[in-house]
């Protein structure tokens, strides 16, 4: 079992069919884990009704129900259909002989306590119609506690986006290692807490496979950059940073602050003359030079590069000019990202190792799609823009989505609404070119970045609550974080 890699479903069946434990088993396994789940999250279930499909899915209901019933629980299934695969059949067989009742009254779904979901599983997909449908509207009608099993029917495994009818689940009781759906927005919001359950499946099939995606999670620290004991400024990085603007003074601010407090030696901030007051008051550790377009990577030694927090639009010129005209790791944020929107084919021309940081609506601007379609594929709309334009790319929002050209994909799993926070996204890019500039290759830098800041707004949240916590206060914690674990 792994609880930091995602496969498709594909995957899936195949580890079913390399399993030397023969199916059987691993459906009592399965359905040991859920009843065990069903008591952790519902600890009176009162009146149980099982909703089972035709399917294996089923068949782990039906096992289920005889687990449930030897319990001495009032424990009933109801068939949407009746039992198509050899184990359904047998375990539906089972139950009955043990004196279980099976009905085929949907209705039977509203007298129940607690439902359990076992629909659909990691294979469906297509539309939900008929008897299935009118099962999982009666679910959703319900008052009960919904737990689904594998996935909550009607959401496909292999989809991240809205999916049409289907179960809303309160829990999600999954196996082996998780579904894209269960990690990903929108799909997520259907499953409730998820639980990820061990049937028996090896450590040898599960490397068999490889993931679709990665789960951020704290074993990403060790890719911290290392700090010699006798480094001294240079040794640390360089970053030169375009940023600010007399409206957006707060951007420059933003970003240099976390740049500086997660550990580079020093930072370069190329900006107007309006916001460089400001900064030298704030952040007097940066080196600022009021006049932008006077920028010299050369002269600055920088190591990585930090283009567009909040510096408007009149440096469009000169954010193309760096992006085509330099080498060094460089991250593309806010107004540098919207400088290329409309004229999307400058990013065939980029010659630099390139991250860009869109949120929604500067995805859709950047793709010609509506936020809305980024929103209902953002794990495709994120690996499909990587790997067409070359770039890491960071989508932000629950569940930021960082991914690379080569197919690699990472899903963040920290983070809270505190977070939705002007700028927020400012202290990320710093954060993000910062590491970049101390040596962290860049897509590691961005999933680094992504995790810490989010892991930072967890830490937040705890003291001040994620209404009071503030964009300026992640920094200082990012840095804890970084330093103590």
């Amino acid at each position: 079992m792994t609880s930091n890699r995602v496969y498709l479903s594909a995957q899936f069946k195949a580890m079913d069919e390399g399993c030397s434990i023969d199916c059987g088993t691993l459906m009592e396994n399965a359905a040991d884990t859920v009843v065990k789940r069903l008591y952790y999250v519902n600890l009176s279930p009162g009146k149980i009704r099982v909703v089972c499909g035709k399917g294996n899915n089923g068949g782990d209901g039906y096992a289920v129900c005889c687990m449930l019933l030897q319990r001495g629980e009032d424990v009933a299934a109801v068939a949407v259909e009746e039992p198509a695969s050899p184990l359904a059949v047998k375990y539906r067989n089972r139950f009955l002989s043990m004196g279980g009742r099976c009905t085929g009254d949907i209705c039977e779904i509203l007298n129940a306590d607690t439902l359990v979901d076992c629909i659909f599983g990691f294979s469906f997909s297509g539309d939900v119609c008929d008897r299935y449908a009118e099962a999982i509207e009666t679910v959703n009608k319900s008052g009960a506690f919904k737990l689904s099993v594998d996935l909550p029917s009607g959401v496909t495994a292999d989809s991240d986006g809205l999916p049409g009818l289907c179960v809303r689940a309160d829990a999600t009781c999954t196996f082996t290692a998780f579904k894209l759906a269960l990690v990903s927005y929108p799909a997520k919001r259907f499953c409730g807490k998820v639980y990820l359950e061990d049937i028996g499946i090896g450590a040898s099939v599960l490397g068999a496979q490889k993931p679709f995606a990665d789960l951020a999670g704290s074993e990403l620290l060790k890719l911290l950059p290392a700090r010699d004991a006798e480094g001294h400024k240079g040794s640390f990085g360089t970053l030169a940073s375009v940023c600010g603007s007399e409206m957006y003074t707060g951007a420059a601010v933003l970003s240099t602050l976390a740049a500086l407090k997660s550990g580079i030696g020093l930072v370069r901030l190329y900006t107007d003359s309006a916001c460089a007051k400001t900064v030298k008051v704030c952040v007097p550790e940066a080196v600022v030079s009021p006049d932008a377009e006077k920028i010299s990577l050369k002269d600055a030694r920088a190591t990585a590069l930090l283009l567009g927090c909040g510096c408007g639009r009149e440096h469009d010129d000169l954010i193309i000019k760096l992006l085509t005209h330099e080498n060094i790791p460089t991250v593309l944020d806010a107004d540098g990202i919207n400088c290329i929107a409309g004229r999307i084919d400058l990013y065939r021309s980029v010659t630099v190792p390139l991250a860009v940081t869109p949120h929604p609506a500067e995805m859709a601007r950047l793709t010609g799609k509506s936020v809305e379609e980024v929103n209902a594929s953002r794990v495709r709309t994120a690996l499909d823009f990587a790997k067409e334009y070359g770039c890491v790319t960071v989508l932000k929002g629950a569940a930021t989505v960082t991914a690379a050209p080569d197919g690699r994909l990472c899903i963040n799993t920290t983070g809270n609404t505190g977070l939705s926070k002007g700028g927020s996204g400012d202290v990320l890019a710093g954060l993000i070119a910062s590491l970049a500039a101390q040596g962290v290759p860049l897509y590691e830098a961005a999933r680094l970045g992504v995790y810490l800041h989010g892991a930072a707004a967890e830490r937040l949240a705890e003291e001040k609550g994620v209404y009071a916590m503030l964009p300026s206060e992640l920094p200082d914690v990012i840095g804890r974080i970084m330093h103590f674990g």
